[in-house]
């Protein structure tokens, strides 16, 4: 009786942590869609700087603060995706384990 439902605690923590993966997909995405909006917006408002992008040249200095909280923001969200998917990473070989 254990095993199955020692199983079926695998089977269960596989869901939950897809549907966090796809959650955390979603939120991540939407982080990085609105540092692209607000380099638009910026780019509109002061132009874009010359070169190549370097975020800590004094060109672009603007940018990144500008951009500060959004891409603190993305980087939170890329750290809960990452951690989602190590979760379920860590759930599948749990029920490889248990079979």
């Amino acid at each position: 009786m254990t095993i199955k439902s020692t199983k079926q605690q695998a089977r269960d923590r596989i869901v939950q942590a897809a549907v966090d993966v796809v959650e955390a997909e979603h939120h991540f995405r939407a982080a990085r869609a609105e540092i692209k909006a607000m380099y638009e917006v910026y780019f509109r408002a002061h132009g874009r700087p010359e070169g190549e992008f370097l975020p800590y040249t004094d060109a672009w200095e603007g940018v990144r603060l500008f951009t500060a909280a959004a891409n603190e923001r993305r980087a939170k969200a890329r750290r809960v995706l990452r951690n989602a998917q190590a979760r379920m990473e860590r759930a599948v070989h749990a029920l490889g384990a248990a079979q």
